[in-house]
């Protein structure tokens, strides 16, 4: 069925097609006279499985949430993917976490039906403002720094790296990886194949053609020419500098691995350092 609902749908997914993103197309029915609030959400009573309350702080509402709500992102892209492959109503727990732990704390723009139970239709997770990070050369948040491990550029003001093309993932030398460079464009950032180190520490990956652009596991996106990362389609991680795409293999920003992915990266002796922890101490 048709309501205000769907005509806004139509304009805000045309306004975002004008921008040059691709949306999916959402498949389901808003019931007439549903009731849409946006509010910041929390979880209100956590019960069995999919089946929990969320309630709106500035509104006072409270709102179930059940297994066929159609739970999707600002850009329409939907949770996740269930046992059988549908994106529709997904309930994939995303890196440990639940639905209700997803949904904790959130803005979010909720469809639901007003009666005695309130239950919702849909729920679009809105995004939060944009996570800006520091980047200052001296204190550079994308690495740790260790004595005699890179050289001052005078000349650019920055550090230069002196890669010698060995990457180590958690102790082990990765045979075979491309080899990673220093950015062109910000000589104190090494770009870092993608595919080679994700698959190294356990991450699926995969990469949209259409796109252009690289999931890792259910959460973790990444686009060619956006200097921001998405982890669980939560608000946007700045990175040091856009991915690239260079023949075939796409290269992130060393930063990528610690500010999006919690893991320990430094470049010691010309090799790119990535650890589940720290053996420097």
């Amino acid at each position: 069925m048709k309501r205000k609902f769907a005509a806004t749908l139509a304009v805000l997914m045309a306004a975002i097609l004008a921008l040059g993103i691709t949306v999916l197309a959402l498949d389901y029915d808003v019931p007439e006279g549903a009731t849409e609030v946006t509010s910041l959400f929390t979880v209100l009573e956590e019960g069995d499985g999919f089946e929990f309350t969320i309630v709106s702080q500035e509104l006072d509402i409270v709102i179930n949430v059940t297994a066929d709500t159609v739970v999707y992102f600002e850009d329409y892209v939907p949770l996740g993917d269930d046992d059988e492959g549908e994106t529709r109503n997904a309930r994939e727990v995303l890196f440990g976490r639940t639905l209700a732990e997803v949904l904790e704390n959130r803005n979010m723009r909720v469809i639901f039906i007003e009666d005695e139970d309130n239950v919702a239709v849909s729920i679009m997770i809105l995004f939060e403002t944009a996570v800006h990070l520091p980047a200052d050369v001296g204190d550079y948040v994308g690495i740790t720094t260790l004595p005699g491990e890179v050289e001052w550029d005078e000349e650019d003001d920055v550090y230069d790296f002196n890669l010698n093309g060995e990457i180590v993932v958690n102790g082990e030398i990765l045979e075979g990886a491309p080899l990673p460079f220093v950015n062109p464009d910000h000589s104190n950032i090494a770009m870092v194949p993608l595919r080679a180190v994700a698959q190294a520490l356990g991450y699926d990956v995969s990469w949209n053609r259409e796109l252009q652009s690289v999931q890792m596991g259910v959460a973790i996106h990444v686009w060619i020419g956006r200097a921001e990362a998405y982890f669980g389609r939560m608000a946007p991680i700045a990175l040091g500098a856009e991915p690239v795409n260079v023949d075939g293999v796409v290269f992130v920003p060393h930063d990528f691995f610690r500010n999006v992915l919690g893991r320990v990266v430094y470049i010691f002796e010309g090799q790119i350092v990535i650890a589940d922890e720290s053996d420097m101490y």
